[in-house]
């Protein structure tokens, strides 16, 4: 933050590093101080948004900005002028409006809103001298999108609650995404893989002699496409080639070509550029981006920006940096690398036109110049950015490809087709700086090509073939999921990044090797919604919605019609899914009658923050029936569940529930409230367990906590908290799962230096403590690694199995082996411990299909 003892300007932007940069060019008498992002937003823990009153969003000031609010404020007393400088976008134009909400109350000054596409000198004193008004339109749209995600996202949830799991979300566009790797895995699995062959000769010219040789591939039989689909085949078809008369040059094609230099950098190319030749993921690229934005010190009295403002759809470039781009590229390759008029790419229809491409903001600065000033990451990203730029103003590449077919025939007039195909680039053009998309460099091209004539006879040297299989789609990428949300209109570019962390930061989708793919939990969120409420997350729709707030923006639509449009949708379709499973009339009011005759209610029991009281949740449901002749389907389960705890008092429950037809769901209560107490009785503690949690916990209540830390997605670690946690699990008596010992475990390692017996509490973390390496390094428990483990060996017996039955649905729970299974196998493969109850059930399985080991042990063994 600039001060100054002088200044009654106020400038507001959103980060530090913004406002240092700023600070720098504007001199002394501004004061800038940073509002550090949004500071008001609709409230965490409530709705508010009031749907009545034409969609009234409830806004609060976020608690994280309070003390920040309160400077600024101060500082807005004092000042005569107020200038309000966000972003250049949807969300910078909301900070702006928001700024001014707050600040209007607390000083009489004028307000001014400044906008600029790159922070330099120029830029900023151009845009100071050029200030304007807050475009309501686009914080109309803004709006538009927050209520919208906020409606979808608190009305959906409730619904994976009460069938999926607690604490789960679904959002607008997040779960639109999801689809897009759901759909694109199942087209995977669903692949059938098919053979075929290619058959590749080396000839050579008769007249030249077999030195002068050249490889050539077949393309047509008998002047047809052909399709090799077998071994078999594939033999015969190369018997007759290598026993067919001399191959004779039929074509010889030479075609000039010119290859065009890609657009600048738009947001999503550039975060895909950067994540297939860096590894990058979208949301490291942006932080990076952010940085040279906002500026780097580069030795000349202060930060600049290095790169335009990187959230941007459109491709357009200022004719100022177009003209300074064509004079670097004339003074350092040559007058041939600039094209007579200037490269104009268009932008699509609904892109900013307002803003620029992504491009340096000194075309002279060039990656090397500017290297000693950058850390590797950003050299790298500052330095694909620059190159793709200067690309786009130059010349095309200019190109021969010569393509020669060759006819061979067999002694009953079978004609095999060969082609050879060869490109060289005769002007580099913009391949001189930007060659990461050329995908096929220029092949050594033999130079007996350039010396064939029509007509003239080659003879064969060597003949070959080679079997293919067809391959799947590939799963997506970050890069390539972000591609996918382009193309199909979903998303803008300040969302691109956050859309794909949000599915991952969920555990809806996992990446690994660089690859997208679904949990087991992001399957269920996705068949889920897709079924309940299949129009709401069609791709279309949400490109609708997209489109429509860009109307918003563009003043053609106003934000409450849209929301009410969607809205008058939206409720109707939310309902119907609210309506799936729930029962008739008849079926409700029979069970309610039943449930009416209990004598004997349980008394209220307390259970954290929560009263539960049996009587007092049927009696509503009863006077809610009584008046509605409907009830839910969560109140139907409620119900259902409620039977079976009061069966005793209940002696006609089956025969009504086998007159009405749903004996199927209650059994199915019945056998879940069956395992549940299982599972207690088995995660309850004994002796010896209880006496090795007191001297764990004991031990690990010495240690130290580091502070909590928050990683780049925004989430927070604190180790004291979740040790907490677990150590009041075990004092009330309650096991910790497998995977609460395995992060137990990891956290024991990375404290190892504050455990002075450390050796002694390995035993009962499951853990060698010789295998514990530096800090955090645990070693994975026993059972996991073992190759004659009981896991590993019930898994092995399902090697190559595929017969599994159809998941088979029981009340309000999906049983699917296959899933079930495949989730046990990803376990072990990750060396995580299987507990005692998934090998169990990995036996009854196995029992179920035929596949227990002739000598299965019975019980784990103490390994495990």
């Amino acid at each position: 933050m600039a001060k100054s003892t002088v200044s009654n300007k106020l400038v507001i932007v959103e980060s530090p590093a913004k406002a240092r940069t700023i600070g720098k060019m504007l001199g002394p008498e501004y004061v800038i101080h940073a509002s550090m992002g949004h500071v008001r937003d609709l409230p965490e823990h409530a709705f508010g948004v009031d749907i009545k009153n034409h969609f009234q969003p409830l806004y609060q000031i976020n608690k994280d900005r309070e003390k920040v609010i309160k400077q600024i404020q101060s500082a807005a007393k004092k000042a005569d002028s107020i200038y309000l400088a966000p972003d250049p976008d949807r969300e910078g134009e909301a900070i702006a409006w928001h700024l001014k909400e707050i600040l209007q109350e607390n000083t009489k000054a004028p307000f001014y809103r400044v906008t600029f596409h790159e922070i330099t000198r120029s830029a900023i004193d151009r845009a100071f001298q050029n200030t304007g008004d807050i475009d309501l339109h686009r914080v109309d749209s803004q709006q538009a999108r927050r209520i919208l995600d906020r409606v979808v996202g608190y009305q959906i949830s409730p619904l994976l609650w009460s069938q999926i799991e607690k604490g789960i979300s679904a959002g607008r566009v997040q779960s639109v995404a999801l689809r897009l790797v759901v759909e694109r895995e199942r087209e995977i699995q669903a692949f059938k893989t098919e053979e075929y062959w290619n058959f590749i000769v080396k000839i050579a010219p008769e007249r030249l002699g077999k030195e002068n040789s050249f490889e050539s591939r077949l393309v047509r039989i008998n002047g047809e496409k052909f399709a090799v689909n077998n071994a078999t085949d594939a033999a015969s078809v190369l018997d007759r080639i290598k026993h067919s008369d001399p191959f004779r040059v039929v074509a010889i094609k030479k075609q000039p070509k010119q290859r065009h230099a890609a657009p600048p950098f738009i947001t999503s190319t550039m975060q895909q550029a950067a994540s297939s030749t860096m590894g990058f993921a979208a949301s490291r690229t942006m932080r990076i981006a952010q940085q040279l934005y906002e500026g780097i010190d580069i030795g000349s009295g202060g930060p600049v920006g290095l790169i335009t403002y990187m959230r941007t759809d459109s491709v357009a470039v200022a004719k100022e940096a177009q003209s300074a781009c064509r004079h670097f590229i004339a003074g350092e390759v040559g007058n041939d690398y600039v094209p007579p008029t200037p490269n104009i790419y268009r932008s699509k229809s609904n892109a900013q036109e307002a803003h620029e491409a992504i491009r340096p903001t000194d075309v002279f600065l060039t990656p090397e110049k500017a290297r000693p000033f950058l850390d590797d990451p950003q050299y790298k990203l500052y330095s694909l950015v620059w190159r793709r730029f200067v690309a786009s103003q130059m010349a095309p590449a200019r190109q021969e490809q010569t393509t020669i077919e060759s006819v061979s025939k067999t002694a009953d007039g079978q004609s095999f087709t060969f082609r050879t195909t060869a490109t060289v680039t005769t002007f580099p053009g913009f391949l001189k700086f930007y060659r990461i998309q050329d995908k096929e460099e220029d092949e050594e091209i033999p130079p007996v090509l350039a010396e064939l004539k029509e007509g003239e006879l080659c003879r064969l040297l060597e003949a070959g073939n080679e079997q293919k299989f067809t391959e799947p789609p590939p799963r997506f990428s970050e890069a390539s999921l972000i591609r996918e949300l382009e193309l199909n209109g979903i998303g803008r570019p300040s969302t691109y990044a956050t859309i794909v962390n949000t599915i991952q930061d969920r555990e809806y989708v996992l990446k690994e090797s660089g690859r997208l793919h679904p949990s087991d939990l992001g399957y269920r969120v996705n068949d889920f919604l897709v079924t309940t409420l299949p129009e709401l997350f069609q791709v279309g729709f949400t490109a609708e919605m997209e489109t429509e707030l860009d109307q918003v923006e563009a003043g053609q639509l106003r934000w409450v019609d849209m929301l009410q449009h969607f809205y008058d949708k939206f409720s109707v379709w939310l309902n119907a899914a609210k309506a799936i499973g729930a029962p008739s009339t008849d079926k409700a009011s029979a069970l309610i009658r039943t449930l009416s005759g209990i004598a004997a209610w349980a008394p209220a029991e307390k259970r954290g923050k929560r009263t539960y009281d049996d009587h007092k949740f049927f009696t509503s449901v009863e006077e809610q029936f009584a008046n509605d002749k409907q009830i839910t389907a969560k109140q139907w389960q409620a119900l259902l569940k409620m039977a079976i705890n009061y069966r005793a008092q209940l002696p006609g429950l089956d025969a009504l529930a086998a007159e009405h037809g749903f004996t199927d769901e209650l059994n199915a209560h019945a056998e879940q409230q069956s395992e549940a107490k299982r599972r207690e009785e088995e995660n309850a503690l004994d002796s010896t367990a209880a006496a090795d949690y007191e001297k764990l916990f004991g031990v690990l209540s010495q240690v130290k906590w580091k502070a909590p830390e928050k990683n780049s997605r925004g989430r927070v670690y604190d180790d004291k908290k979740f040790f907490e946690s677990l150590k009041k699990q075990a004092e009330s008596g309650r096991r910790l799962s497998d995977r609460q010992m395995e992060a137990l475990a990891k956290m024991a390692a990375k404290y190892k230096e504050q455990i002075p017996d450390f050796a002694a509490l390995a035993p009962l973390l499951k853990i060698n403590p010789a295998a514990v390496g530096g800090a955090g390094d645990a070693a994975s428990p026993a059972a996991a690694g073992g190759p004659d483990s009981p896991a590993a060996v019930l898994l092995r017996q399902f090697d190559g199995f595929t017969a599994w039955a159809e998941p088979v649905k029981k009340g309000p729970r999906l049983y699917d082996d296959k899933n079930f299974f495949e989730s046990l196998q990803k376990q072990h493969h990750d060396g995580r411990q299987l507990s005692d109850r998934q090998i169990a059930a990995l036996k009854k399985i196995a029992a179920k299909y035929h596949r227990l080991p002739p000598a299965a042990p019975e019980t784990p063994s103490s390994a495990e």
